[in-house]
């Protein structure tokens, strides 16, 4: 079965803080980024390789809005501090109500918003990752998953409590 980027979705939180993650929405796409510089040194019996470490970025781009999340990220450019990531795909194939997941840690290099006369405004960033994502698997909460879908209501009357 093929993989579909629109069940790829972003939840992030500040680094320490004990809130739960907030999805990102109007994401139009993200991609992630694995590096390794190799550097080939010569020698009188042929070159020698050496691993010049791996390095992760995550690149994004959403439809801008002012809601919390945007501001938090903006922030976290202009203040510096760290965040957590976690890719959530929801098309994959769950464990224990768990949905398959990558998370990792790291800050985000720029943010950039253009401000073009006939279309939303998106904004790109990117995101410099501190070491290795890790795969697992991940809980969304009920507003979490609201955020990300909306359930089917049925047409009587709702009821108050």
């Amino acid at each position: 079965m093929a993989n579909h980027g629109k069940d790829k979705v972003l939840l992030f939180r500040k680094l320490g803080d004990r809130n739960a993650a907030s999805k990102l929405a109007l994401q139009v796409e993200h991609t992630w980024n694995y590096e390794r510089s190799n550097e080939a040194t010569k020698t009188k019996d042929g070159a020698v390789v050496s691993d010049g470490g791996l390095e992760v970025t995550l690149e994004l781009e959403a439809v801008a809005s002012r809601d919390d999340l945007n501001k938090m990220l903006k922030e976290s450019v202009v203040k510096g501090f760290k965040l957590e990531v976690w890719e959530i795909d929801l098309a994959g194939e769950k464990k224990d109500n768990k949905y398959p997941a990558l998370y990792a840690q790291g800050s985000l290099s720029n943010w950039e918003v253009p401000a073009n006369v006939e279309e939303l405004e998106t904004f790109t960033t990117e995101m410099a990752i501190d070491g290795v994502p890790q795969e697992g698997y991940a809980t969304l909460t009920a507003a979490q998953e609201a955020a990300i879908r909306y359930a089917f209501q049925d047409t009587t009357a709702i009821q108050t409590q």
